[in-house]
């Protein structure tokens, strides 16, 4: 069964169709990159999977139970804390709750710092969250992340990597990628395409960098003009 289906889609920016009666369907383990023209809609695909925005016709119909995640071209404004709270935050109000206490937890200086952390880890148990506290660690061990450091404090490269743990603590079962090699050097790129290729979800990705492409694209999706065609990665 299909992770995502997209029928009969269309969708405007205040005048012409940018995507018109897109049909597209995702499959568990695709690796999917979308290709096309700067302004073609790559992005507002994205989007509109994601539903950050709606569709003026059709449907963009997930799955029950798929958890749809992603990396978002851009440093987000107001992106500030350690790489934990940054990545934690993601989680929501348990999310906040396991950053605040890691933050108390560095900064014990006297009896109501350890009353302060007590009533945080009170309400922490009483929501289950310390799964999703080694999630997050977990996460962050994976991509070699020091939990630390500030997020100011990072290289453009570093600072998507945060990003990406951030989706990836989600536990998603579908990855949204907008130009995930931005900012980033030869290395950070192959460890990236050796992230992506054990990823166990599919993932949906724009890119200008054709070697990334090919090594990665298990299929290609090109918007000419609102609509879309699909062919077979190498």
């Amino acid at each position: 069964m299909a992770l995502i289906e997209i029928r009969k889609l269309d969708y405007s920016v205040g005048g012409p169709l940018l995507l018109e009666g897109v049909e597209l369907s995702l499959e568990a383990r695709e690796r999917v990159c979308v290709v096309g023209r700067n302004g073609a809609g790559k992005s507002t695909l994205l989007k509109l999977i994601d539903r950050e925005i709606r569709p003026d016709d059709g449907e963009v119909r997930v799955s029950p139970g798929v958890v749809v995640a992603r990396l978002a071209q851009e440093v987000p404004q107001g992106t500030h804390g350690t790489i934990f709270e940054v990545v934690a935050g993601a989680l929501g109000d348990i999310g906040m709750l396991l950053a605040e206490y890691h933050h108390l937890s560095h900064h014990l200086v006297d009896d109501a710092a350890m009353r302060a952390l007590s009533a945080v880890q009170a309400r922490i148990e009483a929501a289950n969250g310390w799964d999703l506290d080694r999630r997050v660690t977990q996460v962050l061990s994976r991509l070699e992340l020091p939990e630390d450091d500030e997020f100011d404090s990072l290289s453009g490269g570093m600072k998507r990597r945060v990003l990406l743990a951030r989706a990836l603590v989600l536990d998603p079962d579908v990855l949204l990628l907008d130009e995930p090699t931005n900012h980033l050097d030869i290395e950070a790129i192959a460890w990236l395409e050796d992230f992506l290729r054990s990823f166990a979800g599919s993932v949906i990705f724009i890119t200008h960098d054709r070697r990334f492409v090919r090594s990665l694209a298990t299929r290609i999706i090109e918007i000419d003009r609102g609509a879309l065609t699909s062919w077979p990665g190498d």
